[in-house]
């Protein structure tokens, strides 16, 4: 599969989003599962891809934030969706949300090595793609990054992690900290250089969250890691959630927060 196809669905599907984002409906929640929901728009979202995807005429496994495990007769790719990533952003109006798109060969199981993928948001309609050598950002290659000149720290992390958080920081001087609602977009703006770190340690993101965002990262050479500093992988044959994730710019930063978490 080709990057202007997954792009081109990506924009569609973005597309889609925005007409119905003052719908009354929206934030319907249809199901419920483990600590999380699934409102209406999710599955639309979600059902809209599949259709797209298929439509290309290649065959997938799908693995989906909402359906799990969909999977095509002979599939030639894998998928990794979250067809909103911040649906709590979308349906507060919060314009900080996206589709995200990871593709796989059908035998790859390793979760940096997609073949292609997308992030569009869905407000602004920007749109970070990537190939197997290149990212792209509105379909023009992404040549260099630059560290930020303020240390823009995007963190998340629950109360029983406060006291490591609070050791890491105290680490770090004069740092901004946000929690911005979209982990794909968070991870992307890192990896642009518009922020210096992204963390997520409460144990609650899935491959389908950032599988797009940490091969953007990956080929701008900026590979997602856990709390020992080793490339993050996860299954590629189901959901599955991740301990941590760190993205960072800088190596101390990403040094004082491993320490942190090991003596935890």
């Amino acid at each position: 599969m080709r990057r202007d196809e997954i792009t081109k669905i990506g924009i569609e599907v973005a597309k889609f989003l925005r007409e119905k984002k003052d719908s009354s409906d929206i934030a319907k929640i249809i199901a419920t599962h483990e600590d999380d929901v699934t409102r209406k728009i999710d599955k639309e979202s979600e059902e809209y891809i599949f259709e797209l995807m298929r439509e290309t005429g290649y065959r997938f496994k799908f693995i989906s934030e909402e359906a799990g495990t969909v999977e095509d007769s002979g599939y030639e790719y894998k998928a990794i969706i979250d067809p909103i990533d911040g649906s709590t952003n979308f349906v507060s109006g919060i314009p900080w949300s996206s589709v995200s798109i990871a593709v796989y060969k059908s035998d790859e199981n390793n979760l940096l090595r997609s073949i292609t993928g997308v992030i569009t948001n869905i407000f602004t309609m920007d749109t970070f793609s990537y190939d197997e050598k290149y990212a792209y950002v509105n379909d023009k290659v992404v040549q260099t990054i630059r560290k930020p000149e303020k240390t823009l720290i995007l963190a998340y992390f629950s109360r029983s992690k406060f006291e490591t958080v609070k050791e890491f920081l105290s680490k770090v001087k004069d740092y901004k900290l946000r929690s911005l609602g979209s982990a794909s977009l968070d991870m992307v703006l890192v990896c642009m250089g518009k922020a210096t770190m992204f963390f997520d340690i409460r144990g609650k993101l899935r491959n389908v969250d950032i599988a797009a965002s940490s091969n953007f990262c990956n080929r701008l050479g900026i590979n997602p890691h856990d709390k020992k500093l080793e490339n993050i992988n996860s299954s590629l044959e189901k959901v599955s959630t991740l301990s941590e994730v760190i993205v960072s710019l800088d190596q101390n930063l990403s040094s004082y927060l491993s320490s942190a978490l090991q003596k935890a």
